[in-house]
């Protein structure tokens, strides 16, 4: 291999050796500038007084200058100006003259335009009186009505009877049932999953189960709080302050929590620990030991007071195992205006319960028996709801 030949020291270009004792070297603006090409422009200087008050003065009559010519600077007319002078405008583009001559006033052409106040006020009388064909109640062979005694099932473990009434314009059905066994009364969700997420008609998730009767809820799953324990299995245990609590043990007695100041998890703990069978989050509660319970009248989740109506679904106990649905129709006229909170409690009362408790209502309420539902929704059809609450013959 050939030695290549060194090259001589003096060929390399050496970084010239630097001085410590002096400092380092800048290159001036200048020779800066020639290197690079100016792309920006510089503001003028201001270096006396008088150029920044010239500026300033500049600045202020370009201000003034748009001002002018955004807004006027006179006075700006009111709406209620604007809005006469919008009509005006309207009115002569709407109105027309009328073809031919313009009729005498004595004429009989005259006398047949002229309409007389009180003529009018006498055609809007009579228009009132009418009836609207769109607005006319339906016919009274479009409501469900039953005899006595019609609606009953009975056998050695179950009995139910139902009976329709009517009063203070409110129709409603009182639903008497008797078991022999807490595990007869069940709920059911729809999609038959508490977490499902979906919603049915009362009747969809009735149907697959076969119960005897059934009833909506308390619509659970639309609140999405509180203390939820159905057919003994814990399915929430958040604590909520604007419901009542219905609770119904393992031997199937009802009785209710009002107080909802514990903490979370504390209320819902010691009912699983009690085997409790239901619990159903809604209120309020309106008849306690045989009497009527105070209805809170302020900041609750249902209007209790009187001269609201609604359709109503309530359930009540008058004994062991023997329970009291009272579900009202309501929003039909010449059929049922629906029910107030407290004619509802006095409904329960006459009935004799010793305990009765408000469920969800309203376009909800249904009552379901033997495969048909036999109220009249106020919707015109069933509302889908997340769960019913049912009563069955043969459990599974």
């Amino acid at each position: 291999m050939m030695n290549k030949k060194p090259r001589p020291l003096d060929s390399f270009k050496r970084t010239p050796t630097r001085r410590y004792d002096l400092p380092p070297q800048e290159e001036g603006r200048m020779e800066h500038a020639s290197r690079f090409r100016k792309r920006h422009f510089d503001l003028p200087r201001l270096d006396t007084n008088v150029d920044r008050m010239l500026m300033t003065l500049l600045c202020c009559a370009m201000l003034l200058l748009c001002c002018n010519a955004s807004a006027p600077m006179g006075e700006v007319p009111s709406v209620q100006a604007r809005f006469e002078d919008w009509a005006k405008v309207q009115n002569e583009k709407t109105i027309q003259v009328l073809p031919g001559p313009t009729p005498e006033p004595d004429s009989e052409l005259a006398q047949a335009l002229q309409f007389d106040s009180q003529d009018q006020q006498a055609v809007i009388e009579q228009s009132l009186a009418t009836p609207d064909p769109a607005a006319t109640p339906e016919p009274a062979s479009k409501f469900k009505l039953y005899e006595p005694g019609e609606l009953a099932y009975e056998t050695e473990k179950m009995s139910v009877t139902i009976e329709q009434k009517q009063k203070d314009g409110m129709t409603y059905f009182v639903c008497d049932i008797r078991l022999t066994d807490v595990s007869q009364l069940r709920t059911a969700f729809a999609g038959d999953d508490f977490r499902s997420g979906i919603y049915e008609a009362v009747s969809d998730i009735a149907g697959r189960y076969n119960p005897v009767i059934a009833i909506n809820a308390d619509f659970c799953r639309y609140h999405r709080e509180g203390v939820i324990i159905r057919n003994g299995e814990v399915l929430r245990r958040q604590n909520i302050k604007k419901h009542h609590l219905l609770v119904v043990d393992e031997k199937g007695n009802m009785s209710a929590i009002t107080d909802r100041s514990g903490k979370q998890g504390l209320v819902a703990n010691k009912l699983e620990q009690q085997n409790t069978w239901q619990t159903f989050e809604f209120g309020p509660v309106l008849v306690e030991n045989g009497e009527a319970a105070e209805l809170p009248l302020k900041s609750f989740y249902v209007n209790c007071n009187e001269g609201y109506y609604e359709p109503r679904t309530g359930i009540g106990q008058v004994g062991p195992l023997h329970y009291i649905a009272i579900v009202v129709d309501g929003r039909r006229d010449g059929y049922s205006i629906g029910a107030s909170v407290p004619q509802l409690q006095r409904l329960f009362l006459e009935e004799g319960v010793q305990f009765a408790f408000n469920l969800d209502g309203g376009g909800s309420t249904t009552l379901y028996f033997l495969g048909e539902v036999i109220n009249m929704p106020s919707g015109g059809k069933e509302r889908s709801v997340s769960d019913v609450l049912m009563f069955m013959a043969n459990p599974q």
